[in-house]
């Protein structure tokens, strides 16, 4: 990312892809991961140890079979619906929208998720680099509020996985104010909002290095900045 720059890039504009039960638009491909992306002037490319995001929904009763990571931070953000988690980590757990659960991959996990309910089911997903490689598998849950942004990664939080990049998640109200300082990255999951005098709505990822965001009714965001003192 440019981080003199501001942009918002909308998901409507990109190809829409995935794989088995999930149907998903790649926004954020660092070249690191995806040599193809390295060209690509339509997505970003992330920031810091932000690699990777997906903005799309499971199938209903249908998802991703059992498959394998290691050495990566994942947050999987479901603004509505249910799903289900079976594999090495939190076998069994069901996270319900608005819900986040946190894996750090780490020395390897394997894992499976689908809907549930015969309903298709919202899905963010989001890779970090952790900050050391070979760390021991783990993994967090979070119940989201409609009422303020939730840390779920980094942020120096006594409840997250350190990160040098801090991952918020969660909802402003009518009329509340973002303000960010410093080079930034955000998703907005729902509703609409006016950022640096731009409206923007569901499906628009921003990035920039300042922004003064408004919200015009319930907004939902993932907001992604480098974590302080890291």
């Amino acid at each position: 990312m440019n981080t003199n720059e501001f942009r918002i890039i909308h998901k409507d504009d990109l190809p829409l892809g995935g794989f088995a039960g999930i149907v998903e638009t790649r926004m954020v491909m660092n070249p690191s991961l995806w040599a193809s992306a390295k060209n690509r002037t339509d997505i970003s490319h992330g920031l810091g140890d932000f690699i990777y995001l997906a903005n799309g929904y499971f199938k209903a009763d249908d998802g991703a079979p059992m498959h394998p990571h290691s050495n990566v931070d994942i947050v999987s953000f479901i603004p509505k619906g249910a799903v289900g988690h079976t594999g090495s980590m939190g076998h069994g757990t069901t996270i319900t929208g608005p819900g986040v659960q946190v894996q750090r991959a780490g020395t390897g996990i394997q894992h499976s998720e689908f809907s549930l309910n015969g309903e298709t089911a919202d899905l963010v997903q989001i890779w970090f680099n952790p900050p050391e490689k070979d760390l021991e598998p783990a993994y967090r849950d979070f119940k989201l509020e409609k009422n303020g942004l939730t840390t779920v990664l980094g942020g120096n939080e006594a409840d997250t996985f350190h990160n040098t990049m801090t991952c918020k998640i969660g909802y402003l109200n009518d009329h509340e104010i973002l303000s960010l300082d410093g080079p930034f990255i955000v998703l907005v999951t729902d509703g609409t909002a006016i950022a640096n005098g731009i409206p923007v709505k569901a499906g628009d990822l921003i990035e920039g290095n300042s922004l003064e965001l408004t919200s015009h009714e319930s907004l939902g965001l993932v907001v992604i900045h480098f974590t302080e003192n890291s």
